[in-house]
């Protein structure tokens, strides 16, 4: 029995274990992204971060809690009344509360400090979500890339599945010598092998995307190409970098830096706190203690000047990573941008001219061995160039389609919503 038939029975038996999922719908690209979406613990734990940051933030403006005081005072030490509680004139019993109030402004700015936070992981959540639809869609690539070329290799394995039995019908009625049999066999094995290559590669693609998909990876995928949009022109991508979510990151950082200043300037002005306490003593009248403390921030330089610095440069490495990061994406935008244009032309030249031709030479070469003016491995060798070439022709529409993704993904607005996708089939 040949490898073939092997690797395709053990991947239905294990592709029948992951469930019902091959009944469902089949797995298109927007499909694979709104699964990963809906299913997704990563992006379910930056939900419950997000959640986590807003009530924190409700949390920094109150006041601290107040603290419970109490105590013994004028105990006892030494002489015959050691230890004891009722025995000395002098000893007290204390219990008080005492309450912290930080100035208005320090509390607000924590709050407003604890917003920043909020409003950061929100956009880091924003832009995972992106970022896990591209890396979605690169995976959801890998498999269509092996699932079109198990398809172009299968159609290659049956044509010469032909030329054997033809060749052996010919050596029957010796038409055509032995070593000639050989070698289509040979061809054809080499092509099994091939096949058993590319469905090797397509079970290590469904793998990786069931990472993002789970059971859903290892269903069957839809005729025609991935659709995807046009990206923009590069200029208006560009432009719109600016409003990127990734950049907007950036901006949430600055606000945040920015918040920490803020505070670090508070940290001049004085805090108090407020003491009140009830004293009873066995052998006098009871009494109330009232005590007021303030912060006396008088030695700044080694404190609160070092923290302000230490703040402010922390606001400037923010701001120039905002722009480091524009850079960043910018030369992305131009480079996926050029290399999807000139796919696209190369992607023509093959329809045009490349595969037209490769399939007239093989139309050649069998005429002229059917005439017998031609030999067989000529038959063989450009059957097997023409695979090449629909084979280096997938590589550059994949690559392509990977271009496009990446644009798609950093032209995707401030909101962080990129342009809807169809079902349909991309020309």
């Amino acid at each position: 029995m040949s490898r073939i038939p092997l690797l395709s029975h053990a991947a239905c038996v294990l592709l029948l274990l992951s469930g019902p999922t091959w009944a469902d719908e089949p797995l298109s690209l927007p499909t694979a992204r709104r699964i990963a979406l809906d299913r997704q613990p990563m992006l379910e734990a930056e939900a419950h971060q997000v959640d986590a940051a807003r009530e924190a933030a409700i949390a920094a403006r109150q006041l601290p809690d107040p603290v419970l005081k109490g105590g013994v005072s004028d105990l006892t030490a030494t002489g015959d009344n050691i230890g004891t509680l009722t025995r000395q004139n002098d000893t007290q019993f204390t219990v008080g509360i005492a309450q912290a109030f930080p100035r208005a402004a320090k509390r607000r700015l924590r709050g407003e400090r604890a917003d920043a936070e909020s409003d950061l992981a929100e956009r880091r959540l924003i832009t995972d979500r992106l970022r896990l639809e591209r890396e979605v869609g690169l995976a959801w690539l890998d498999v269509w890339k092996a699932h079109e070329a198990l398809k172009l290799a299968r159609l290659s394995a049956r044509e010469a599945m032909l030329q054997v039995e033809t060749m052996q019908i010919a050596y029957a009625s010796v038409q055509k010598p032995q070593a000639e049999v050989r070698e289509a066999r040979v061809a054809l094995e080499l092509l099994r092998d091939e096949l058993a290559k590319l469905e090797q590669d397509d079970w290590h693609a469904r793998s990786q995307l069931s990472r993002w998909l789970g059971d859903a990876a290892y269903r069957p995928l839809p005729d025609g190409a991935p659709p995807l949009p046009e990206p923009p022109a590069l200029a208006a991508l560009l432009e719109s970098l600016r409003t990127h979510p990734h950049l907007d990151i950036t901006a949430a950082e600055i606000k945040l830096a920015e918040a920490d200043v803020r505070l670090a300037k508070q940290a001049y002005q004085s805090d108090f706190s407020v003491e009140v306490g009830y004293g009873h003593r066995p052998a006098f009248s009871d009494y109330l203690n009232l005590q007021v403390s303030v912060d006396l921030p008088v030695f700044t330089a080694n404190r609160q000047d070092r923290g302000l610095a230490s703040k402010q440069s922390e606001l400037l490495r923010a701001e120039a990573l905002r722009e480091d990061s524009y850079r960043e994406h910018a030369a992305e935008a131009r480079l996926n941008h050029g290399d999807w244009t000139r796919l696209g032309a190369r992607l023509a030249h093959f329809d045009g001219r490349i595969l037209p031709e490769a399939d007239a030479r093989i139309e050649a070469a069998r005429l002229a061995w059917g005439a017998g003016n031609g030999r067989l491995s000529d038959v063989l060798a450009a059957r097997r160039d023409a695979l090449d070439a629909r084979l280096r022709r997938l590589d550059l529409e994949t690559d392509r389609s990977r271009h496009a993704l990446q644009l798609r993904y950093l032209a995707s607005g401030a909101a962080g919503e990129a342009e809807p996708e169809s079902e349909g089939v991309t020309p």
